[in-house]
Parts: structure tokens; sequence; C-alpha cells
């Protein structure tokens, strides 16, 4: 069932918003001028809807959010590189992987399964993806998958 999201249910989101990446994103991911709906299912919000599109996703299992594109543009704008980002390089074609040799930079503090804004190296949004590994192990690896692509620009 879709319906406007209360003042109370922003301010959980926004907490949720906080808790996986930081205040200053939670706001820029909720800023008090735009409207947005929510999709409950079984009495828990599992959209979180912005202009008739899904801006962000309530994963069941952790209940952290997964992104949207334009919820990764609003991240890129309010946060320097490479917070909460994986730099690729662009001569590739990105596809359903990331993979080590593609690499360029990442944010030391990303851990295995943490949401990833995948950017090149001028800060282009490339799309949005799940990292796969311990950043910590990737100086030494060479090949094998880093992030999971789930949605390109």
């Amino acid at each position: 069932m879709r319906r406007k999201a209360s003042p109370e249910e922003i301010e959980v989101l926004k907490a949720i918003a906080a808790f996986q990446w930081d205040w200053n994103v939670a706001f820029s991911l909720f800023p008090k001028d735009d409207e947005f709906s929510v999709d409950v299912r079984r009495g828990r919000v599992r959209h979180v809807i912005l202009k008739g599109r899904v801006y962000l996703t309530l994963r069941p299992n952790d209940g952290l959010f997964s992104l949207s594109i334009s919820a990764a543009e609003r991240i890129i704008s309010s946060t320097d590189s490479p917070r909460f980002r994986l730099v690729v390089k662009r001569d590739r074609e990105i596809r359903g992987s990331i993979l080590a040799r593609d690499i360029v930079d990442i944010d030391p503090g990303l851990r295995p399964g943490d949401e990833v804004v995948i950017v090149d190296r001028e800060d282009s949004l490339i799309g949005v993806g799940r990292l796969r590994v311990p950043v910590n192990m990737m100086e030494g690896l060479v090949y094998g998958e880093v992030a999971r692509v789930r949605s390109r620009v």
C-alpha cells in the first residue's frame, strides 16, 4: 500500500540513513522540501518513493537501504570523493560485476555488504552496487569480483 510518509516515518528513515552513512548524507537524502511516499508491506516500510519512482529500498534482511541512481546522486553531491565511493576506470564497460583490476580508488571505511556509489575518476556517477570483499584485501587482489552492480546510469 502506497501512502504519504508521516513526519515521524521520515525521522526514522533519516536515522537509518545516518546509521548507514552519516548525518550529512541523511539530511541530503531527506531534505525538508521534498515530499516522500512510502510503500508499506505487512506493516513495514519497504520502499521510499520520490516523484513517483523508487528512491530507496529497505532491505528486509538487515533493515538498511539499497540505493537508487537518484539517491546516489545526492550522496555524491553531499560528500567528498572517495567517501562511500568505488572509483573505477572508465575505459571498460561496467556490467554485473566490478573486478579488482578495474578499481582506481575506494573509501577505506567500507565493509563487505555496504552499498557503494560507483564513479569514474572525474566523480561522474556510473552506477550503484554492493561491496563483496573487505577493502584491506583489495590491495593484493588481481582477479575477482569486488562489487556487484545493481543498477547503472
